[in-house]
Protein backbone atom coordinates (compact mmCIF):
# COMPACT_ATOMS: atom_id res chain seq x y z
CA UNK A 1 0.00 0.00 0.00
CA UNK A 2 1.60 3.24 -1.59
CA UNK A 3 1.45 6.33 1.08
CA UNK A 4 -0.89 8.32 -1.06
CA UNK A 5 -3.26 5.52 -0.63
CA UNK A 6 -2.74 5.65 3.44
CA UNK A 7 -2.84 9.31 3.84
CA UNK A 8 -6.56 9.01 1.96
CA UNK A 9 -7.63 5.93 4.16
CA UNK A 10 -6.57 7.85 7.78
CA UNK A 11 -7.74 11.56 6.30
CA UNK A 12 -10.89 9.65 5.00
CA UNK A 13 -11.61 7.57 8.35
CA UNK A 14 -11.32 10.96 10.66
CA UNK A 15 -13.81 12.61 7.90
CA UNK A 16 -16.64 10.25 8.54
CA UNK A 17 -16.33 10.16 12.72
CA UNK A 18 -17.19 14.09 11.77
CA UNK A 19 -19.82 13.29 9.27
CA UNK A 20 -21.26 10.12 11.60
CA UNK A 21 -21.91 12.83 14.24
CA UNK A 22 -22.74 16.25 11.76
CA UNK A 23 -25.46 13.77 10.39
CA UNK A 24 -26.91 12.53 14.35
CA UNK A 25 -26.80 16.24 15.24
CA UNK A 26 -28.64 17.11 12.12
CA UNK A 27 -31.11 14.56 12.33
CA UNK A 28 -31.55 15.69 16.26
CA UNK A 29 -34.07 18.48 17.49
CA UNK A 30 -33.34 21.70 15.99
CA UNK A 31 -33.92 24.73 18.18
CA UNK A 32 -32.32 27.90 16.98
CA UNK A 33 -29.44 29.08 15.08
CA UNK A 34 -27.19 30.19 18.30
CA UNK A 35 -27.63 27.08 20.25
CA UNK A 36 -27.38 24.42 17.73
CA UNK A 37 -24.15 26.66 17.02
CA UNK A 38 -23.04 25.75 20.78
CA UNK A 39 -23.60 22.30 20.53
CA UNK A 40 -21.99 21.68 17.33
CA UNK A 41 -18.84 23.25 19.22
CA UNK A 42 -18.84 21.10 21.80
CA UNK A 43 -19.81 18.30 19.68
CA UNK A 44 -16.63 18.66 17.52
CA UNK A 45 -14.68 20.20 19.78
CA UNK A 46 -14.30 17.03 22.15
CA UNK A 47 -14.24 14.78 18.89
CA UNK A 48 -11.19 16.73 18.06
CA UNK A 49 -9.50 16.16 21.31
CA UNK A 50 -10.11 13.06 21.21
CA UNK A 51 -8.81 12.27 17.84
CA UNK A 52 -5.58 14.67 19.38
CA UNK A 53 -5.40 12.21 22.21
CA UNK A 54 -5.51 8.88 20.50
CA UNK A 55 -2.85 10.04 17.65
CA UNK A 56 0.10 10.67 20.58
CA UNK A 57 0.14 6.70 20.67
CA UNK A 58 1.39 6.51 16.69
CA UNK A 59 4.01 9.28 16.36
CA UNK A 60 6.34 7.42 14.30
CA UNK A 61 3.69 6.39 12.23
CA UNK A 62 1.99 9.78 11.66
CA UNK A 63 5.38 10.86 10.67
CA UNK A 64 6.03 8.13 8.28
CA UNK A 65 2.93 9.04 6.61
CA UNK A 66 2.69 12.91 6.61
CA UNK A 67 6.43 14.04 6.14
CA UNK A 68 6.09 16.20 8.57
CA UNK A 69 6.98 16.38 12.75
CA UNK A 70 4.88 14.76 15.05
CA UNK A 71 4.62 17.99 17.24
CA UNK A 72 3.19 19.88 14.57
CA UNK A 73 0.42 18.12 13.06
CA UNK A 74 -0.41 17.15 16.74
CA UNK A 75 -0.40 20.72 17.66
CA UNK A 76 -3.03 21.69 14.68
CA UNK A 77 -5.39 19.10 15.46
CA UNK A 78 -4.73 19.91 19.35
CA UNK A 79 -5.30 23.56 19.49
CA UNK A 80 -8.00 23.25 16.53
CA UNK A 81 -10.34 20.82 19.02
CA UNK A 82 -8.90 23.83 21.87
CA UNK A 83 -10.30 26.85 19.89
CA UNK A 84 -13.59 24.91 19.07
CA UNK A 85 -14.57 23.78 23.05
CA UNK A 86 -13.27 27.35 24.52
CA UNK A 87 -15.90 29.15 21.89
CA UNK A 88 -18.81 26.72 23.22
CA UNK A 89 -19.03 28.07 27.08
CA UNK A 90 -18.43 31.83 25.92
CA UNK A 91 -21.14 31.53 23.24
CA UNK A 92 -23.18 29.60 25.56
CA UNK A 93 -22.71 32.75 27.74
CA UNK A 94 -23.22 34.65 24.86
CA UNK A 95 -26.42 32.94 24.42
CA UNK A 96 -27.82 32.72 27.89
CA UNK A 97 -26.77 35.86 29.19
CA UNK A 98 -25.22 33.62 31.84
CA UNK A 99 -21.55 34.67 32.86
CA UNK A 100 -21.87 31.90 35.73
CA UNK A 101 -21.49 29.26 33.47
CA UNK A 102 -17.74 29.79 33.39
CA UNK A 103 -17.74 28.78 36.75
CA UNK A 104 -17.18 25.74 38.26
CA UNK A 105 -20.10 24.17 40.59
CA UNK A 106 -19.11 22.45 44.09
CA UNK A 107 -22.55 22.62 45.26
CA UNK A 108 -22.99 18.62 45.41
CA UNK A 109 -21.04 15.32 43.72
CA UNK A 110 -24.35 15.53 40.70
CA UNK A 111 -24.11 19.45 40.49
CA UNK A 112 -19.92 19.22 40.05
CA UNK A 113 -20.58 16.40 37.31
CA UNK A 114 -23.69 17.84 35.58
CA UNK A 115 -21.31 21.02 35.03
CA UNK A 116 -18.05 19.32 34.74
CA UNK A 117 -17.38 20.77 31.52
CA UNK A 118 -16.27 24.26 32.88
CA UNK A 119 -13.20 22.55 34.79
CA UNK A 120 -12.65 20.24 32.07
CA UNK A 121 -12.14 23.66 29.88
CA UNK A 122 -9.73 24.69 32.29
CA UNK A 123 -7.49 21.35 32.64
CA UNK A 124 -7.41 21.61 28.65
CA UNK A 125 -6.08 25.13 29.00
CA UNK A 126 -3.77 24.36 31.63
CA UNK A 127 -2.51 21.27 30.02
CA UNK A 128 -2.00 23.18 26.66
CA UNK A 129 -0.01 25.54 28.08
CA UNK A 130 2.45 22.77 29.98
CA UNK A 131 2.55 21.65 26.10
CA UNK A 132 3.69 25.01 24.75
CA UNK A 133 6.36 25.49 28.20
CA UNK A 134 8.07 21.57 27.76
CA UNK A 135 11.31 23.06 26.87
CA UNK A 136 11.17 24.79 29.97
CA UNK A 137 9.68 22.21 32.00
CA UNK A 138 11.28 19.17 30.99
CA UNK A 139 10.98 17.39 33.85
CA UNK A 140 7.69 17.39 34.68
CA UNK A 141 5.53 18.67 31.85
CA UNK A 142 4.02 15.29 31.01
CA UNK A 143 2.35 15.29 34.03
CA UNK A 144 0.73 18.25 33.25
CA UNK A 145 -0.04 17.62 29.74
CA UNK A 146 -1.62 14.70 31.01
CA UNK A 147 -4.26 16.45 32.91
CA UNK A 148 -5.74 16.24 28.90
CA UNK A 149 -7.22 12.53 29.75
CA UNK A 150 -9.12 13.85 33.03
CA UNK A 151 -10.57 16.74 31.16
CA UNK A 152 -11.54 14.03 28.48
CA UNK A 153 -13.73 12.38 30.90
CA UNK A 154 -15.15 15.09 32.22
CA UNK A 155 -16.10 16.41 29.22
CA UNK A 156 -18.03 13.37 28.54
CA UNK A 157 -19.66 13.23 31.87
CA UNK A 158 -20.86 16.12 31.73
CA UNK A 159 -21.80 15.90 27.93
CA UNK A 160 -24.00 12.94 29.21
CA UNK A 161 -25.52 14.62 32.07
CA UNK A 162 -26.39 18.02 30.26
CA UNK A 163 -25.57 18.14 26.71
CA UNK A 164 -28.62 18.33 24.59
CA UNK A 165 -27.42 15.71 22.21
CA UNK A 166 -25.21 13.27 24.15
CA UNK A 167 -28.00 13.11 26.73
CA UNK A 168 -30.67 12.43 24.51
CA UNK A 169 -28.93 9.81 21.93
CA UNK A 170 -27.99 6.72 22.48
CA UNK A 171 -25.58 6.38 19.24
CA UNK A 172 -23.55 9.65 20.30
CA UNK A 173 -23.14 8.26 23.81
CA UNK A 174 -21.79 5.00 22.50
CA UNK A 175 -19.67 7.00 20.76
CA UNK A 176 -17.76 9.03 22.52
CA UNK A 177 -17.56 6.69 25.64
CA UNK A 178 -15.79 4.22 22.83
CA UNK A 179 -13.75 7.33 22.06
CA UNK A 180 -12.86 7.62 25.60
CA UNK A 181 -11.77 3.58 25.82
CA UNK A 182 -9.80 4.30 22.57
CA UNK A 183 -7.90 7.44 23.89
CA UNK A 184 -7.60 5.17 27.80
CA UNK A 185 -5.83 2.37 25.66
CA UNK A 186 -3.93 4.62 23.42
CA UNK A 187 -2.51 6.39 26.91
CA UNK A 188 -1.50 3.28 27.82
CA UNK A 189 -0.04 1.88 24.78
CA UNK A 190 2.02 5.03 24.69
CA UNK A 191 3.93 4.49 28.42
CA UNK A 192 4.51 0.70 27.28
CA UNK A 193 6.21 1.85 24.69
CA UNK A 194 8.12 4.49 26.58
CA UNK A 195 9.01 2.13 29.40
CA UNK A 196 10.01 -0.50 26.54
CA UNK A 197 12.71 1.93 24.76
CA UNK A 198 13.36 3.33 28.47
CA UNK A 199 14.41 -0.52 28.92
CA UNK A 200 16.09 -0.92 25.34
CA UNK A 201 18.51 2.01 26.31
CA UNK A 202 19.86 0.41 29.54
CA UNK A 203 20.63 -2.61 27.54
Amino acid sequence: MNKRLKQVIVLSSVFLLYLAVFLVFILGDRFDVMYDFVRILALFGLLTLFVSSIMTAFTKEIFQLFGKPFKKVHHIVAYFGLSLIILHPVFLVIYTKMPEFLIPRFDSWIVFWTFAGIPALYLIILASIAGLLQPRIKKWWRYVHGLNYIALLFGVIHGMLLGTDLSTSIFLRIFYVSLLVLASAAFVYKRYKSIRRKKQRKE
